[in-house]
């Protein structure tokens, strides 16, 4: 029997009309670079060139085990492509099922596509923020100063550095914890995410179950 949780009970009670969606799509093949972020955009604009032009538009890291032999993620079944798209982009997404994509490691095919709501949760976090500088510091600092734009109010816990090669060179960047979140607060988070490259799956955030230390993930 799953325990009582005050938060999931809000959250089922929160009426809200979704502006943003996330898009998953069923991927087939064998493996993806581990850093594929801007390969996979690049593979994604072939297909969706408009997603160039879709404020808000971002692509989700694919998470895949290792594969032990080289710098690559194993895509199986349970491996997902994600999209977080405007609701009004939607239809136009669809024409990506059926698509061969190469990020890097061999040609994936993308399969079905299903639409999931964004869950407004408390705790958030993201992989990796980058926001022009390695200085972990500046980086919470420009945080806070965006969340606060926003109007809202919460915890920060940095976590592990982490850094990605870009056409123009690398960059770096933190993983990221938000914490005591408002639900409202936490559903505009994850519309409208933090810092520089969300096309490359930097800023992205998700419903974490609690506030723990993020230095390992």
């Amino acid at each position: 029997m799953r325990m009582y949780s005050p938060e999931w009970e809000a959250v089922k009670n929160l009426k809200f009309t979704p502006s943003v969606l996330d898009l998953h799509y069923d991927l087939s093949g064998s493996e993806i670079p581990a850093d594929h972020g801007p390969a996979l955009y690049a593979e994604l604009l072939r297909h969706l060139p408009w997603l160039a032009d879709t404020p808000g538009a971002a692509v989700h890291p694919v998470h895949g085990a290792p594969s032990g032999r080289n710098a690559n993620l194993v895509v199986n079944r349970r491996v997902k492509l994600v999209l977080r798209l405007p609701v009004a982009r939607l239809e136009a997404a669809r024409a990506l099922v059926g698509k061969h994509i190469d990020p890097g490691a061999g040609t994936l095919v993308v399969g079905a596509m299903k639409e999931k709501n964004l869950t407004p949760f408390g705790t958030l976090y993201s992989h990796f923020v980058t926001l022009g500088t390695a200085d972990e510091a500046a980086i919470l600092l420009e945080v806070r100063r965006q969340l606060d734009k926003m109007g809202i109010p919460c915890g920060l816990i940095p976590g592990m550095r982490h850094k990605m090669l870009a056409p123009d060179g690398e960059i770096s960047g933190h993983s990221l914890m938000l914490h005591d979140l408002s639900l409202v607060h936490s559903l505009a988070v994850q519309e409208q995410g933090l810092g520089l490259h969300r096309v490359w799956g930097c800023g992205i955030f998700i419903p974490h179950k609690s506030i723990k230390e993020v230095s390992t993930v």
